[in-house]
Formats: structure tokens, C-alpha cells, sequence
């Protein structure tokens, strides 16, 4: 789990860094596409943004995570998260470093990509159990949370309403 954050957390995937964010996304299909279960990387929808001086333009978001998992069964569980950090590719906080033995430091770390890599162990602990057969899940992770999840709030509402339990 540890190299996992490591890795992912190196990559800058700010809300407006396409290219870290599609970086990060092939990053994280390969990782869960360990899983059973179908792995998407889902476009965003368009999002409309008023600037200051009142002129309307489209802004653009990364593609967002979406894997399946027995969609069929009675109980379906949700786990969503987000790729995408606060830092631009500009910010001066972009490496990671550890304080001391047991704390790392760097962008995204703790949130959100250490819980993605929970929700992805957690997984494989379900897979490996005598349970899994009779639990369906989805896992959403969006590229656009730091910003409000404009572009994915419809995947996360229709998500939703697929499930019975969902955890973030």
C-alpha cells in the first residue's frame, strides 16, 4: 500500500492538470484492474464556469474511475473517492518527504490517495473472503472533487442510486 501512495502521490493530478490526471486514472485502472469486475474510465461531463468579468467558458476535468463488481447481487455497496488534489503543477509542494519514520508528507497522501489505496486492500480482503459471491460493489473515483465534482456529480448520483451502502 505504502508504494502505492508513493507512486500515485508523485504525480501532480491538481483539478486542472489533464495531463496527471490521466496519468494518475491509468495509474489507478491497472492498479484495481487486479480486481474482478469491469474497470471504466469514465469521460466528465461538460461543466459551464462564469469568470469574473461574466463571460461563460467550458472548463475541462479528467476522466473519472468507475469499476463494478457483481452487479447482479442483493447487497450493493459504494466506495467513492477523488484523484485529484489542490496543488497545480505550478505550487512549490510537489515531492513527497518523510518527517519522520512513520509520516510521510507530500500531495494527496492522506487525502485522498492513502484512502485509495485502503479501499483497494479492503477490496482484495472482500475477494479473498467466503462473502464475496454475495456482494456487489462500485468504486467511483472522480478527478474533479477539489473543485465541487462538477463534472462528476451525474456518475456519482447514478452510482448512488445502484447501492444500498456507500462509504468515502
Amino acid at each position: 500500500m505504502l508504494g502505492q501512495v508513493q507512486n500515485w502521490a508523485a504525480i501532480n493530478s491538481g483539478s486542472g492538470n489533464l495531463d496527471g490526471l490521466a496519468t494518475t486514472a491509468a495509474l489507478l485502472a491497472d492498479a484495481f484492474s487486479a480486481l474482478p469486475g469491469e474497470v471504466t474510465l469514465v469521460e466528465p461531463e461538460p461543466v459551464d464556469r462564469v469568470l469574473s468579468d461574466g463571460t461563460v467558458t467550458t472548463v475541462t476535468h479528467g476522466r473519472h474511475l468507475l469499476m463494478t463488481v457483481r452487479p447482479e447481487c442483493r447487497a450493493q455497496l459504494l466506495f467513492t473517492g477523488h484523484m485529484d488534489t489542490v496543488f497545480p503543477v505550478d505550487h512549490y509542494f510537489q515531492t513527497l518527504r518523510w518527517l519522520d519514520d512513520g509520516t510521510l508528507n507530500g500531495p494527496g497522501v492522506a487525502d485522498m490517495k492513502g484512502g485509495i489505496a485502503v479501499i483497494k486492500a479492503a477490496l482484495t480482503v472482500l475477494e479473498a473472503s467466503p462473502f464475496a459471491e454475495g456482494i456487489g460493489w462500485e468504486v467511483v473515483l472522480n478527478s474533479d472533487e477539489e473543485v465541487s465534482s462538477p463534472g462528476s456529480a451525474p456518475l456519482l448520483a447514478e452510482a448512488a442510486q445502484r447501492c444500498h451502502l456507500g462509504l468515502t
